[in-house]
């Protein structure tokens, strides 16, 4: 039987598993999934610009091996990070997160959307 709740905290959970690992895979995928998608989302805007890296580097102040990570998905941006790169593609983080979770902030029927 798992424990819940502060018997799990305290230790008390008599299962292998700790909460953290009850709790991390679902959370972790889903980071990853973000990330990934967001890091496809920014590659495509800079390509469909026809913008280099140094371009981007440029028009946004974030450095161009900060940038190549985020790409490839090597590395999580910053929301300071990110609000430097969607401002300098004129996009708002909002909508470029909601693109990536698959979302649209639009849509008053997207209950995730709408909780932003």
């Amino acid at each position: 039987m798992i424990s819940t709740g502060r018997d799990a905290l305290r230790g008390d959970n008599r299962s292998s598993s700790t909460p953290e690992q009850l709790c991390t895979p679902p959370a972790e995928e889903l980071a990853e999934c973000i990330q990934a998608a967001l890091a496809r989302a920014l590659l495509d805007l800079r390509t469909k610009r026809g913008w280099s890296v140094y371009d981007l580097e440029q028009r946004s102040g974030v450095s161009r091996s900060t940038l190549s990570r985020i790409e490839r998905a090597v590395t999580s941006p910053t929301v300071t990070v990110l609000a430097r790169v969607c401002w300098a593609y004129g996009h708002s983080v909002a909508s470029l997160v909601a693109e990536a979770e698959g979302t649209d902030p639009s849509d008053p029927r997207d209950t995730d959307s709408a909780q932003l």
